[in-house]
């Protein structure tokens, strides 16, 4: 298990390759970010091989709705672009959602035409579509987001509904992104989710909840949550995806306070 920083909501005055340097001169070494088409990527590859960082994450889709059959081809183009990307930037993670998402995460297209149960067929079908495109030594990461603050209208908005979903599916490649901050503030236990669900989880997000902020500053009990991921034997990277309270370099030094209490100073199990 390995903590990785998302840098999209840190030092808003910098570059994203300005941001990698900056996140490795706090002492991490894996990052994730959104989208790469808005990105240098040549500066970002050359930032990442100095500073010794890995690239972990990033969104393989941000156009075209799982839940809407019509959309899949948007979608599917979508994800053949991103994995050229993906592979020049050392990628093997990408994540989906099933809605697209605008400016400030809000959902573009509900589809309250299409009812729910063809909008789940639509989204083992979507799925199952883009596990046939991907090559093998990928991981796709469907994501559930929370509709009560951020993104109403948003399909999948349960670990429940998740779980159900990749379990139909049943592609060893599909697992869950298991957002903490968007599960928690949908009334669900993350210390539970874990227990319950660790075999489908194949990425972690952490923000506390409310406000999206790094952890200490909300009612999160994150040593709870890293232990049980570790005594779950998770493998996989935990990113931090928040926006910092006040100062950047603060958040990132509350982060790594919180993981050398779980596991000790630099521990990565």
């Amino acid at each position: 298990m390995k903590p990785a920083i998302c840098f999209e909501m840190l030092y808003p005055n910098e570059s994203p390759e300005g941001k990698i340097n900056r996140i490795a001169d706090n002492g991490f070494h894996y990052v994730e970010f959104w989208s790469w088409k808005d990105k240098n990527l040549d500066a970002i590859v050359e930032a990442a091989k100095g500073k010794g960082v890995r690239i972990v994450n990033f969104s393989g889709q941000r156009a075209g709705d799982l839940i809407d059959a019509s959309t899949h081809p948007v979608l599917l183009r979508d994800i053949e672009d991103s994995i050229p990307t993906a592979r020049k930037l050392g990628v093997r993670t990408l994540m989906v959602l099933t809605n697209e998402l605008g400016e400030g995460g809000r959902v573009l297209h509900p589809c309250t035409h299409i009812p729910d149960e063809e909008k789940r067929r639509n989204v083992v079908a979507g799925l199952r579509m883009i596990m046939r495109s991907v090559p093998d030594d990928f991981l796709i990461v469907l994501e559930p987001l929370n509709t009560v603050l951020d993104h109403a209208g948003y399909y999948l908005a349960s670990m429940a509904s998740a779980v159900e979903i990749v379990e139909e599916v049943a592609d060893p490649r599909l697992r869950i992104l298991c957002d903490f901050y968007h599960l928690a503030l949908m009334g669900e236990d993350p210390v539970e989710i874990v227990r319950r669900y660790s075999r489908l989880i194949g990425y972690v997000h952490v923000a506390d909840f409310p406000g999206r902020h790094e952890p200490g500053t909300g009612r999160g009990t994150w040593s709870d949550v890293l232990a049980e991921l570790g005594t779950k034997n998770y493998q996989g990277y935990v990113g931090f995806e928040f926006s910092p309270a006040e100062d950047s370099d603060a958040s990132l030094s509350a982060i790594r306070s919180l993981w050398d209490s779980v596991f000790g100073p630099g521990g990565e199990i």
